[in-house]
């Protein structure tokens, strides 16, 4: 399956004009823009960094939309996607029926004088080293289609035709003699509130990742469905099947208070011959400890109060590579004992307990306390990638075998969860 783009080291440029000199006003354009950010930059979807996102709004020459969306193709490194968005309006140049995005001072008669060719768009968009290559274009005609055109294709036919780039997958709006679908008073253009809609709230039953095809045909279906036309798709190199977003409607189980071991395509020296113990797992990501990591004495800053609470082995385990100067309290909780303040639960009675607690208040609660230093950190959908490949393999060990005195034990024991 393919992965999601890495959004570190993605880049997305967002394009729009609301207000026109020559043409009618597209307010709702700057929310597109906006909420396209937000949508992006949600780690539940994908998390692309905020210096990541380029927007361009109203913009007074071409020149300096051409040069961000050119940076904006350097930047982005192999596993990265770049994304180009504009909304406003599409005029065709009559002298050569090429695409030109209307900035604000464009005049319908001569687009080129003070309008965005779309031929630059796809010269920096082809020169970017990145594999993945997604263009989304909210625009429309202002009556300059030019003849060949009309006689043989759709409008939105015509816009991908003439804009199509090799290994990129381009997807248009509906497109015709008539400003671009705006209906008044909405939040959205027609075509991106749809396309947010499905981004942000996803598709039920749906694979965990939405592809551009899958976004096309469901926005495809809901416009045709509310009247408007239909948008269109072009791809090159099956660029049909990049992912944008992870699929909201879809979410995986809760994996906090598993435990996992290291699987046959583990190779990460932290991983090998480990088991660990997820603390949290959400959309955002997930944090676990290892649980098989080197263990030495625990250091002379515990007090006898806490030694007494911990017990044997009196020991702190090495939980992973990140911050290695801190500690974390694992205990899991007497069937009888309340939940004592301080207390965060990962799952049942398992859970962190802060070392800012007085011992002596829970010195009954706890069937049994481990400590550890240091944690193992995971990105949005890394986790699952790793169980997907093996890297990682589920056990069906209770989270109270956190507790067990050899946790080598766990490898050996475990069975596919």
């Amino acid at each position: 399956m393919i992965e999601l783009a890495d959004p570190r080291t993605s880049q997305v440029v967002l394009i729009g004009a609301t207000r026109y000199d020559h043409l009618s006003a597209l307010p709702a354009v700057a929310n597109n823009l906006e909420d396209l950010r937000a949508a992006l930059s949600d780690p539940r979807l994908w998390g692309l960094p905020p210096d990541n996102c380029h927007i361009v709004l109203d913009p007074a020459d071409p020149t300096s939309v051409g040069r961000t969306v050119r940076l904006a193709a350097k930047a982005v490194g192999v596993e990265g996607l770049l994304l180009v968005y504009y909304a406003g309006h599409g005029l065709i140049d009559p002298a050569d029926g090429t695409l030109i995005l209307a900035l604000p001072g464009c005049e319908p008669e001569v687009p080129h004088e003070a309008g965005l060719p779309y031929e630059w768009i796809r010269r920096a968009t082809s020169a970017s080293t990145g594999l993945r290559r997604v263009v989304i274009l909210d625009c429309c005609y202002a009556g300059r289609a030019s003849p060949d055109m009309a006689a043989q294709a759709s409008a939105a036919d015509a816009v991908a035709d003439r804009a199509e780039i090799e290994r990129t997958c381009l997807l248009v709006s509906a497109s015709s003699n008539r400003p671009a679908a705006a209906p008044e008073g909405a939040r959205h253009t027609a075509f991106t509130g749809e396309l947010l809609r499905v981004v942000r709230a996803g598709l039920p039953g749906g694979e965990p990742l939405l592809t551009m095809d899958t976004i096309w045909r469901e926005v495809r279906r809901e416009l045709l469905a509310s009247g408007h036309e239909r948008p269109e798709l072009r791809e090159r190199n099956e660029g049909s099947s990049i992912p944008l977003v992870r699929n909201a409607a879809v979410r995986g189980p809760d994996l906090a208070g598993a435990i996992l071991v290291a699987g046959p395509a583990a190779i990460d020296t932290d991983l090998n011959r480990a088991a660990l113990l997820v603390l949290r797992h959400d959309a955002t990501g997930a944090i676990g400890i290892r649980l098989t990591g080197r263990a030495v004495a625990l250091p002379d800053e515990f007090s006898e109060e806490w030694r007494e609470l911990i017990g044997e082995p009196a020991v702190v385990r090495d939980g992973g590579p990140i911050a290695r100067d801190g500690f974390i309290a694992v205990g899991v909780l007497r069937p009888s004992a309340a939940v004592p303040l301080r207390f965060t639960p990962v799952r049942g009675r398992l859970g962190v307990i802060s070392l800012a607690t007085q011992p002596e208040a829970v010195r009954h609660a706890f069937t049994g306390v481990r400590i550890f230093s240091g944690y193992l950190g995971w990105g949005p959908g890394e986790l699952e990638a790793y169980l997907d490949a093996e890297v990682l393999v589920l056990t069906d060990h209770p989270p109270s075998a956190v507790l067990s005195e050899d946790p080598a034990q766990l490898l050996w024991t475990s069975r596919p969860a």
